[in-house]
């Protein structure tokens, strides 16, 4: 998943080469700043990948493309390849709720973790290899960031729900869907991150039950100030670490977007479209491998995604917080492109 970087400067030396479809670049540092996404490069080399209610949609469909490059090129400005398909919306859906997590307990190593605790939790694979997180919304799409999918071909992306221990096969009945479409918003900016919000449509409908819920979406116009966050994920630990392979979780207070702008990125990096959450000091935070997956807040009994994790200034730094997307400033952009779906 992504990550949230220094505000260090980089020289790009744009050693562009291209392997198992995906365009890396190396650069080594110098005096352009840069903002770097929380997700991590899906491939067996340590590359680090550069990273409303507004109605814009962006249909991704760049696999049309023969050439792999352009591909690429074509994720990355945006074009689409196929138009907008049409929407029929379910005649019935099951009655379901969303946002209750599950209690089943396990215990590991004398500390008692949560198996599926959070039964909306997805990550994502490319070729076969992790690299974000996601959430289930309903029964056919997962919400991400769109940094996770700007310029990926949608065949090799493999959705993946009801996961614990990476590690471990048989730990949990795992579930597993390929990708049908990717809608990016279309005012992403890959500059500074504003927008950054995707949905993948799954090829299969998902039948929920006591394990595998969707989570709720988020009260419209709540800022969420002053709540305590929820994210989850399979992110590293700590700065420059390994990611986990188990799910981890980790409380953050959740700022208001003034609060935010007094803090090391200045008034103009964080636009209304952003939500910011840490300590002042820093201890805790979201960190690379966790970009895509959620940042909860409850609500009574029920969980909401307010937030995707997005960007940042390193991992737990003081004075620099973690920057998710505000989810409830697209929830027209959400339901119209998921007219086909069943929500809880």
């Amino acid at each position: 998943m992504t990550r949230r970087v220094n505000r260090t400067a980089y020289l790009i030396l744009e050693l562009v080469y291209h392997s198992q479809g995906i365009i890396y670049i190396n650069g080594t540092s110098i005096y352009t700043e840069v903002q770097i996404p929380r997700a991590i490069s899906p491939t067996a080399h340590s590359v680090q990948m550069f990273r409303d209610d507004s109605p814009g949609n962006n249909e991704t469909q760049i696999d049309k493309l023969n050439n792999p490059f352009l591909q690429w090129i074509a994720g990355v400005l945006g074009i689409t390849t196929t138009e907008k398909p049409i929407l029929t919306p379910p005649e019935t859906c099951d009655e379901c709720k969303c946002g209750i997590i599950n209690t089943k307990n396990r215990i590991v190593g004398g500390q008692e973790t949560q198996v599926n605790q959070y039964p909306w939790m997805a990550l994502l694979l490319y070729s076969g290899r992790f690299y974000c997180g996601a959430s289930l919304i309903n029964d056919r799409y997962v919400l991400t960031a769109a940094h996770c999918v700007n310029g990926f071909n949608k065949d090799r992306i493999t959705v993946r729900f009801l996961e614990h221990d990476r590690s471990t096969e048989g730990e949990t009945m795992t579930i597993t869907r390929k990708v049908k479409r990717i809608v990016r918003h279309a005012s992403y900016s890959s500059s500074n991150y504003d927008n950054d919000i995707a949905l993948l449509r799954l090829d299969e409908v998902l039948k929920f039950d006591n394990l595998l819920r969707p989570v709720c979406l988020p009260t419209p116009g709540k800022s969420f100030s002053g709540y305590d966050g929820i994210v989850t994920g399979w992110g590293a630990t700590q700065e420059n670490g390994d990611v986990s392979v188990t799910l981890m979780e980790v409380t953050v207070p959740i700022h208001s977007n003034s609060e935010c702008r007094q803090s090391g990125y200045g008034s103009s990096r964080i636009t209304n479209n952003m939500l910011c959450a840490g300590f002042k000091e820093g201890q805790k935070d979201s960190c690379q491998g966790d970009s895509g997956g959620p940042l909860h807040v409850k609500n009574d009994t029920e969980y909401q995604i307010a937030g995707v994790v997005s960007w940042g200034e390193g991992c737990a730094k003081p004075n620099y917080p973690g920057v998710y997307t505000r989810v409830n400033r697209y929830g027209t952009w959400i339901r119209s492109n998921t007219k086909d779906a069943c929500y809880c």
